[in-house]
């Protein structure tokens, strides 16, 4: 599979935002494609990787209602008119020039780099964000795409331990602790579950030391080789990202906030959304027990666009206990909201 490109294209009609856009994109060495019509806009809405919707098209563009998809950005100089069609379109709002820094990171996110990287983020604790990053890269899997799920979570025992693959041989994260800058294609030294590549954290021996998790340059490393090896990159990223991470949720091509409908789980994830700064993030709703509150009123209450909702499903939780991957079965309504969630994603192999 050759290195992948992202197409940008932006929608507006008023000079001052493409001039703003398109010194961003010079400087990145990316070009983008100027639209002026929510028609044409409509013609590559699924084929572009990122679509830029300049506040001036905002309106014309919602009133086709076009399908919901990830990498939707509204720029601009009016944050209220903005702020206006962030959820109808599902979109990031980027104020310019104040939000340049930000364009410039949506500029920057894909190029050279191969696959998109989707980062999943814990609300709460134990809400199941790793079954959900588990669960869409088997899912991407059983499609025929090449995926890869990273661990960046060290606190959450090992995602290999959630596939059912402890045993497995392969590299965890203490052998690629020195990875630096562009390094070779390491999948043929990953453990591999039913096609899917793994990176695991390892697990400190008993009353030993804790141990040394990945640095930003050994994280930014393998996720550049396993991106120009695979269609979709799935990060694991826990609660708190650790300081590492915190440019992948920065700068991934989406971030999927996992939350509960319960009250104290909706408060927690209000303080993660507060503390971590996210690329793209949208809620992925887990209804839970004795709670009745939409998804909607949810992501109204949270400022962010519901990107899906998981309902209880007794055989993903029995499965689990048994080290069943997430998504292997293909049926069942948890599996087909993960499907939802995938397609979204637009993820092209």
């Amino acid at each position: 599979m050759g290195v992948k490109t992202a197409r940008f294209v932006l929608l507006t009609r008023e000079e001052a935002i493409s001039d703003a856009v398109g010194a961003a994109a010079a400087a990145h060495g990316v070009e983008v494609e100027v639209l002026a019509s929510a028609d044409a806009a409509l013609s590559s809405w699924s084929s572009a990787d990122v679509v830029l919707v300049g506040g001036d098209q905002a309106a014309a563009l919602a009133s086709h209602g076009p399908k919901e998809r990830t990498g939707v950005y509204l720029v601009g100089g009016d944050p209220a008119q903005l702020g206006r069609w962030s959820v109808p379109l599902a979109g990031r709002v980027i104020v310019l020039p104040e939000g340049l820094a930000a364009l410039s990171a949506v500029l920057a996110e894909d190029r050279g780099l191969g696959a998109p990287v989707v980062a999943v983020v814990g609300g709460s604790g134990g809400i199941g964000a790793s079954t959900v990053a588990a669960g869409l890269a088997v899912s991407a899997r059983r499609r025929g795409l090449t995926a890869a799920l990273v661990d960046l979570d060290p606190v959450g025992g090992g995602v290999d331990l959630l596939l059912g693959a402890e045993r497995t041989p392969g590299w965890r994260w203490p052998d690629l602790l020195g990875a630096r800058g562009e390094v070779t294609d390491v999948r043929r030294f990953l453990p591999q579950v039913d096609g899917l590549t793994v990176v695991s954290m390892g697990r400190p021996v008993r009353g030993g030391p804790a141990g040394e998790v990945p640095s930003g340059e050994s994280i930014k490393a393998v996720l550049g080789a396993l991106g120009r090896h695979h269609d979709l990159v799935v990060a694991d990223v826990g609660r708190v990202p650790i300081a590492g991470a915190r440019p992948v949720v920065g700068r991934c091509r989406m971030s999927l906030v996992v939350t509960g409908t319960g009250v104290r789980s909706v408060a927690a994830t209000a303080s993660v959304l507060g503390a971590v700064e996210l690329a793209a993030p949208a809620l992925v709703v887990r209804q839970q027990g004795g709670s009745r509150v939409p998804a909607d009123v949810i992501g109204r209450a949270l400022g962010l666009a519901v990107a899906g909702v998981l309902r209880e499903d007794k055989a993903l939780r029995r499965g689990g206990e048994v080290g069943e991957p997430p998504g292997r079965a293909g049926r069942g309504r948890w599996q087909r909201a993960i499907g939802r969630l995938l397609d979204g994603l637009a993820v092209k192999s």
